[in-house]
């Protein structure tokens, strides 16, 4: 399977192209818009600041690129920002239109009984018997301040809880997946994340 990863400089895209070679698939950024047609699965992973990465992604013209791709059915992963760039909107330094793919906003998590941002490790709660399929501990790496707040809560395959806040960990509808977590940092459980959607796509 090929897997393009899209490189606009807002996550650690090395990483995560690494992550899935090491997994003996055909990885590789991808910087131009027009070449997504080559691969089989797309990855948008990131870090930052959401308005920021939605117009890098208007900017160097991957925003209709992908919207085009996912209504042509082409599976899209997204991870930490990634994954958040899927709502409705993203209420980040104002409001910000997301892709729409996943019905909700990105929020602030509330500051209570843990600090913000949420960092570490934390173990997930799934009802996705695919792909987390074999995860020996639940264990994946967080490293965010904000949280997709998701509208349906059919569009959630796991949460975690962080203090007294229960977020969103996964979310999938049809061709359409995120993670809340890095599993390109969470060693063996998010190899295997990464390992049974990678199978259950072939």
């Amino acid at each position: 399977m090929k897997i393009g990863v899209i490189n606009i400089s807002i996550g650690n895209v090395g990483s995560v192209v690494e992550a899935f070679n090491y997994l003996r698939h055909d990885a590789a950024p991808v910087s131009d818009p027009g070449k997504l047609d080559k691969f089989d699965l797309l990855v948008l992973a990131g870090v930052g600041n959401f308005s920021t990465a939605m117009g890098k992604l208007k900017e160097f013209g991957f925003a209709d690129a992908l919207k085009k791709q996912v209504a042509a059915g082409k599976p899209l992963l997204g991870i930490c920002l990634g994954m958040q760039l899927f709502a409705d909107q993203g209420l980040e330094d104002g409001t910000t239109e997301g892709f729409g793919w996943i019905p909700g906003s990105v929020e602030k998590i509330k500051e209570s009984t843990e600090k913000v941002p949420h960092m570490g490790w934390n173990n997930v709660t799934t009802s996705d018997k695919v792909l987390f399929a074999g995860v020996d501990e639940s264990a994946f790496y967080f490293m965010h301040s904000y949280h997709f707040d998701v509208a349906n809560s059919d569009d959630v395959i796991a949460t975690v809880n962080y203090g007294d806040s229960r977020l969103i960990a996964a979310v999938r509808k049809d061709n359409v997946y995120g993670v809340q977590f890095h599993p390109e940092k969470s060693q063996g459980d998010g190899l295997r994340f990464l390992k049974n959607l990678l199978e259950s796509l072939a």
